[in-house]
């Protein structure tokens, strides 16, 4: 006989359980299908659950009483506000549950649903993030009676996070300067730290440059470029740098993500940023061509 998945047992625990208010299976699981959105045979479990007990998910013992013991379990920081988020690998599957306080959540699905929005700015934050994760596909398990209304309006009428030409010019911004921190790095020999500045701040910006392109355009998108080689594998290959931890390969690859960075700048942006003359640090231009200076 089959073991039961994991979003099965976690579903029927929190049918079941006075502490939690809500539960509510997010992400991928929610879509169907066999398509480059719907879920695969590694396809982890998300779950948002409210609960009156947070302190129980500090370790896997929940789990484990659920006949899931898990293999590796951490709790850290999640994006919703004060919330936490458990992240399980077990041997019948991976899981991300979102822990929420119940109370203060019920607070904000009041204001809200009562057509309010909260004027403290962590709890804006923690809707514009909401509406992120809702924006993947969500559905309510448990609780719908007390947050339905509040989820639907969330999806709604709450806008996820996104760039606008301001935010744009502020990443591209922060991107110049990381970009010749690296190339003093690489200058001075410090190869490691080069390499972790490319593949982190280099790489992130363009990631989100991406992003913020793609939804503009109309083109699904997810964060973290999930799915981006299924769904559109020209896009991906803008964002591919070679794997390289020698001096040469690196310069050769932070040229390749400037060179990304200045054309998706170009398309978000046209005329209206330009890649500014570097040469008075002795960094030249020549990498990038004489048409950007």
């Amino acid at each position: 006989m089959n073991a039961p998945l994991p979003g099965e047992l976690i579903t029927a625990w929190a049918a079941t359980d006075l502490t939690v208010s809500l539960c509510v299976l997010i992400g991928s699981r929610t879509r169907g299908g066999d398509g480059v959105t719907g879920p695969d045979a590694g396809s982890d479990w998300d779950f948002q659950l409210a609960t009156t007990a947070p302190e129980r998910f500090a370790d896997g013992a929940w789990l484990a009483a659920l006949g899931l013991p898990p293999l590796a379990y951490a709790l850290r920081p999640g994006r919703l506000g004060s919330a936490l988020k458990a992240t399980a690998v077990t041997a019948w599957g991976e899981l991300d549950v979102v822990v929420l306080p119940a109370e203060p959540l019920r607070g904000l699905a009041r204001l809200v649903t009562a057509g309010q929005l909260p004027s403290d700015p962590a709890a804006q934050q923690a809707l514009t993030d909401l509406a992120a994760v809702l924006a993947g596909g969500y559905r309510i398990l448990k609780g719908e009676a007390d947050f339905g209304a509040f989820y639907a309006r969330v999806a709604r009428s709450v806008p996820p996070a996104r760039l606008d030409d301001a935010g744009v010019r502020r990443l591209a911004e922060g991107w110049i300067c990381d970009y010749v921190a690296l190339r003093r790095r690489l200058a001075r020999g410090e190869l490691l730290a080069a390499r972790r500045a490319l593949h982190h701040q280099l790489a992130e910006g363009n990631a989100r440059l991406l992003h913020e392109l793609r939804l503009r355009r109309g083109l699904p998108s997810f964060p973290d470029v999930r799915r981006l080689e299924r769904l559109d594998a020209a896009a991906a290959s803008r964002l591919a740098l070679p794997d390289t931890a020698d001096a040469a390969g690196l310069a050769a690859a932070a040229r390749t993500a400037a060179h990304t960075c200045r054309g998706l700048l170009a398309e978000l942006l046209g005329a209206g940023w330009r890649w500014p003359d570097l040469r008075s640090l002795g960094l030249g231009g020549e990498e990038l061509g004489d048409d950007v200076l």
